[in-house]
């Protein structure tokens, strides 16, 4: 079974695990409303809302989900950065 999934990034490929590919289709998921819950990434991250933005941060920085407009994007990376502010 594959655990990672590659990804072209700058014309370079980047390699991502299937627990962080599950973490960005979370929060593609859920970034129109602000975020998933703490308590839904708790339960199926094992992570405070700290560390699993802090980590979607890292990893929508490094590979972008496709599938997004650059305003899709632009707002992914607002509510990322708001709910890490939150967190601190």
């Amino acid at each position: 079974m594959r655990t990672e999934t590659p990804r072209w990034l700058g014309g370079t490929m980047t390699v991502i695990n299937n627990k962080q590919q599950q973490m960005i289709d979370f929060e593609t998921s859920w970034y129109t409303l602000g975020g998933g819950s703490s308590r839904e990434i708790t339960e199926q991250f094992g992570l405070t809302d700290r560390d699993f933005f802090a980590q979607v941060d890292q990893l929508v920085d490094e590979a972008p989900p496709s599938g997004l407009s650059n305003s899709e994007l632009r707002r992914m990376r607002q509510v990322i950065r708001r709910r890490l502010w939150m967190a601190r």
